[in-house]
């Protein structure tokens, strides 16, 4: 009896050891720009946007980081606030619109006018921390321009952007990533 009352208490000691803390669970968004003005939508200023589109590795909740020897982490308590592909396509349209250059209008949103527009399709194959270079975000972006009818492509701009981070954790890794977005929609505001 003595024996089982001690193994008991022992077991349960060591039960409270290995018990690990809950961990609180962090979200994260990237800032979106807002416009300041409602704009009127000028027909032949008109951007379609594609929803933006990750590898799969990528396009998950959960913040990813490359480590060295080809390890990908993906961390257990810290997630984007949504899916990155709607986050990145959300915070592309109002960066576009707050340009005041064009009217992005989500391409899902059944823009059925037949005069000349244009289409944007970003695809993302990098989105994630890097163990050396910071937060590192490359792809590609395509536009097209539609006339009499069809889609001609008109410019294909693969892009790579790299920040290093100011200091360690996720939250400096959202912020490294502000800046890459920051850098891409700039180069595709340029390009319009």
């Amino acid at each position: 009896m003595k024996t089982g009352l001690t193994t008991f208490l022992l077991l349960f000691c060591l039960t409270g050891c290995i018990t690990n803390p809950s961990q609180p669970v962090s979200y994260y968004q990237l800032e979106a720009k807002s416009v300041a003005d409602e704009k009127q939508v000028e027909l032949n200023h008109v951007l379609l946007v594609d929803k933006v589109q990750l590898i799969e590795l990528f396009d998950q909740q959960a913040l990813v980081q490359y480590q060295p020897e080809n390890k990908v982490n993906i961390a257990n308590f810290h997630f984007w606030a949504q899916p990155p592909s709607d986050m990145l396509t959300w915070n592309l349209v109002n960066a576009l619109n707050a340009t005041n250059q064009t009217t992005a209008i989500k391409s899902d949103k059944f823009y059925r006018n037949t005069q000349e527009h244009q289409r944007l399709v970003v695809e993302i194959n990098e989105f994630a921390g890097h163990f050396d270079k910071g937060a590192v975000m490359s792809g590609t972006w395509y536009l097209y321009q539609y006339k009499e009818g069809s889609y001609q492509l008109t410019q294909v701009q693969p892009f790579q952007f790299e920040t290093t981070l100011e200091q360690d954790g996720f939250s400096a890794l959202v912020s490294a990533h502000q800046q890459n977005f920051n850098q891409l929609t700039a180069q595709i505001s340029l390009r319009l």
